[in-house]
């Protein structure tokens, strides 16, 4: 047996949870914006709904373990180091509002340093952030641009959600577009210049000139 290679429960564990996932992506993603049920799932695969979660730690494991999934289909399906290949991955989400929903709901859960979503959504934005930085390239250095444009897609979900009119990409790409452009043409602030531009503090006046001021008047 090669090395790694894995047989017995363990091999079939990992292929069942691997089906599991895949078919939860496929529920999710047929969905609407209501999402998808763990019964509809189990009964896709053949399982009671704690069977299903036999595979996972926990629910919350299994809906970020989706999400996860649902990132690395992005991730061989478009180039997400363009902003071409980010576009139309935002357009194909788009499609999916059952995932979207999801997204939204772990990204809520997030909030409590507890649940494992944190962790999750944390560095998901961590890595976000750090591929629009490369893609905008100097104007990012201080990583307010790739922040914003992150915290924007987010808060368009929100809104394509209760509004199905709300075209995401759109307004995501003239905001890109208008934010990348200004900070290009900006100049970038050196110590040097930083120091030169701020206020410099006025001096206290010292004991002798405060009593020579007072006799002269």
């Amino acid at each position: 047996m090669a090395r790694g290679e894995q047989r017995g429960p363990y091999a079939k564990g990992v292929a069942r949870r691997a089906e599991i996932l895949r078919v939860a992506l496929e529920e999710y993603g047929k969905a609407d914006r209501q999402g998808a049920s763990l019964k509809q799932i189990a009964d896709s695969v053949g399982l009671t709904e704690a069977g299903v979660l036999h595979y996972f730690d926990s629910k919350d494991d299994m809906l970020l373990s989706v999400l996860a999934a649902r990132d690395r289909v992005a991730e061989e399906t478009f180039d997400l180091d363009s902003w071409d290949g980010i576009y139309d991955a935002l357009r194909r989400t788009y499609e999916t509002p059952g995932q979207v929903t999801l997204f939204v709901e772990m990204m809520a859960a997030a909030m409590n340093p507890a649940h494992p979503a944190h962790d999750f959504m944390t560095t998901r934005n961590a890595e976000l952030q750090a591929r629009l930085q490369q893609l905008i390239g100097p104007a990012a250095d201080d990583g307010w641009l790739p922040r914003i444009l992150v915290a924007v897609v987010e808060g368009l979900q929100l809104q394509w959600l209760r509004d199905g009119d709300v075209d995401v990409v759109a307004d995501t790409q003239r905001l890109t577009e208008t934010l990348v452009k200004s900070a290009r043409r900006r100049p970038r602030a050196t110590k040097a210049t930083a120091n030169a531009e701020a206020p410099r503090p006025e001096r206290p006046s010292s004991p002798s000139t405060t009593r020579t001021a007072r006799t002269a008047s």
